[in-house]
């Protein structure tokens, strides 16, 4: 019950960061999330560059590959901190940290 509530108090603050996903429809035998990557179907490719993971897959409805791209991490959803905090990313360029405004070394509490 106390974690439930405490995720519940950490929604009523998002306000920072913005996520991402994006779908694109293929030609061919495999998918392109960037230029010299090809995917084939059924792959998952991160991509900590951009903190993207991407999978290929075939649609559904037709015989098209589908690459399917979504944020991690720092670009994985809409959150924010809470007062006198800040969102920031981790030292992998894709992990969050949650620092006091004034002090970026010490955590928010």
């Amino acid at each position: 019950m106390q974690i439930v509530l405490l995720g519940v108090l950490f929604v009523c603050f998002l306000d920072v960061t913005v996520g991402y996903c994006y779908r694109k429809v293929e030609d061919g035998v495999h998918c392109t999330p960037k230029d010299g990557i090809t995917m084939l179907d059924g792959s998952e490719l991160l991509l900590p560059e951009k903190c993207e993971k991407c999978t290929c897959s075939r649609h559904t409805d037709s015989s098209s590959l589908v690459l399917s791209c979504c944020g991690y991490g720092i670009h994985a959803g809409t959150f924010g901190p809470p007062p006198g905090c800040e969102v920031i990313a981790g030292d992998d360029g894709c992990s969050v940290k949650i620092v006091q405004a004034l002090d970026h070394s010490k955590p928010c509490v």
